[in-house]
């Protein structure tokens, strides 16, 4: 190659690199800015090379609504209605401890006699919950405040006041509660039918006692059931984070508005693994308004008993798919014997909405718009056909936690009605009815007797409980004679006699 053509070349070179690095300056300077067109313009002054570039990028809109991401008006405004709750309970618990018997050779020689001996400690319990009327009507969790003699709610302005418990509903962990206190902030109730998988949400609660926080997620699943935590379950599934402490506070949209009380988490560890459910805001808008204007949880019956789908089943019904709740029972003279069900049709839909499979089904019921006539679609005869039937009430009274009167043999037992949920927890029947022992009153009789908390109580001499005020009965009719109980406890079925 001749002079003047290495010339050329290195002019070639020289302008190449001067072009790059404009272009790279061009780039850095806002040019190709990821998050938008803008560019970035540096402050007066702001030659120096350790200054970082201001970015003057217009704001990203969310909703329609010019707000930089941050969700920080959302946070603020939300956060000012969730609250720390702590509750406090007395666990009762049996101790085998050996009685010796000194010198007496006898008793030496058979060794040492045990008695069992009652302990007592004071478990507390934090959760969150969240204000939903200016007049300190609060939803939370009810497996926060579930058995406790003492609840404590620290408000916003970090005042700790007492709160009531107006009810509570265990098979949908929902609790209302109140506090003496008014003109307070308050969370607006969304509408959780609305949710869906990707709409971008927060969490807000009192994870492990630290303080007030909020994470934020996306709504990654809606109705999930099937879970085993309550009776009624349709969970919102969020990957916002939550974690022990969060139960009971408020899981809203990005306008803040409340669509969920978070309740649980999935997880191998006992922390966040990217899993949390939260009971969505219509259902425990339909549990609180019972509560508030009745004093009772009234859900909806129709006389239906059914069943889930499998493929084998589906094939021999003629169904194009394992969707839909086999009904296999109906109670004479109900709503759906007057609409003319039979058994073996399959609910594919009801009111309007497509059944899934029977937890489905049990929870559009439950929640059915009581008294008013709604449209069920069966599979019948290989094809679908459409009924109409009134769905009618079946209350639950809210006499779920009730201790035992003075004067009777089990004076100091607080017992709540055994639900399906319960009874699964402790490996009986869905069907199976008696009471539960949720506490004992310390050197009651009761607790004389040797109960024990969480002991099932299915019999008293030999008939059968069937409810809290079943059990009051029966137990006042021991009169003198000595009782025999059938229990459930640890899983097995055994009987304990004490005299009265």
């Amino acid at each position: 190659m001749g002079r003047p053509l290495r010339v050329i070349a290195a002019l070639i070179v020289v302008a190449s690199a001067v072009l790059g690095g404009v272009l790279i300056g061009a780039r850095l300077g806002g040019i190709d800015h990821p998050l938008g067109q803008g560019t970035t313009t540096p402050e007066p002054g702001a030659g120096d090379s350790n200054s970082l570039p201001i970015d003057a990028s217009p704001p990203l809109l969310l909703n329609g609504a010019d707000r930089r991401v941050g969700f920080g008006e959302v946070a603020a405004a939300v956060a000012s209605a969730v609250i720390n709750i702590s509750s406090e309970r007395i666990i009762t618990t049996q101790r085998r401890v050996p009685t010796p018997f000194g010198w007496d050779p006898f008793f030496e020689f058979f060794g040492q006699r045990w008695q069992t001996v009652p302990q007592q400690r004071r478990q507390q319990s934090l959760g969150s919950g969240v204000i939903v009327a200016d007049s300190g009507v609060i939803l939370t969790a009810n497996h926060v405040v579930e058995g406790a003699r003492e609840i404590m709610a620290v408000l916003p302005d970090g005042r700790s006041v007492a709160a009531k418990l107006l009810g509570n509903d265990p098979a949908t962990d929902v609790a209302v509660l109140k506090v003496d206190a008014a003109d307070l902030p308050s969370v607006p109730l969304g509408n959780s039918d609305s949710a869906r998988i990707g709409d971008v949400v927060l969490a807000f609660g009192n994870p492990f006692g630290l303080g007030q926080t909020v994470t934020m997620g996306i709504i990654s699943a809606t109705g999930r059931s099937s879970v085993g935590l309550v009776d009624y379950e349709n969970f919102i599934q969020t990957d916002a984070a939550i974690n022990p402490g969060n139960s009971g506070g408020a899981l809203v949209d990005v306008q803040g508005r409340l669509i969920g009380i978070n309740t649980a988490i999935f997880s191998r560890s006992g922390g966040y693994q990217g899993i949390g459910f939260a009971v969505p805001i219509n259902m425990a808008r339909s549990v609180m308004d019972g509560i508030l204007s009745t004093g009772s949880i009234t859900r909806g019956w129709v006389g239906l008993s059914y069943q889930d789908i499998d493929e084998t089943m589906a094939r021999a019904l003629g169904l194009p798919s394992t969707h839909g709740a086999l009904i296999n029972d109906i109670t004479s003279g109900s709503p759906a014997a007057d609409a003319g069900l039979e058994r073996g049709d399959v609910v594919v839909s009801f009111d309007g909405q497509p059944v899934a499979n029977s937890a489905q089904l049990r929870r559009l019921i439950a929640l059915g718009r009581i008294g008013q006539s709604v449209e069920i679609v069966v599979w019948h005869d290989e094809r679908e056909d459409k009924r109409q039937l009134t769905v009618e009430s079946y209350e639950t009274e809210l006499e779920l936690s009730e201790e035992i009167s003075h004067g009777t043999p089990l004076e100091g037992l607080v017992v709540e009605e055994l639900d399906a949920a319960g009874a699964g927890r402790i490996g009986l029947r869905a069907d199976t009815r008696g009471v539960i022992i949720k506490d004992i009153v310390p050197n009651s009789p009761a607790d004389r007797a040797g109960f024990r908390i969480g002991d099932a109580i299915l019999e008293i001499n030999r008939e059968s409980v069937v409810g809290v005020s079943n059990f009051r009965r029966l137990v006042e009719r021991i009169g003198d004679r000595p009782a025999v109980m059938l229990l459930s406890r640890d899983g097995r079925l055994y009987y304990l006699s004490f005299p009265t």
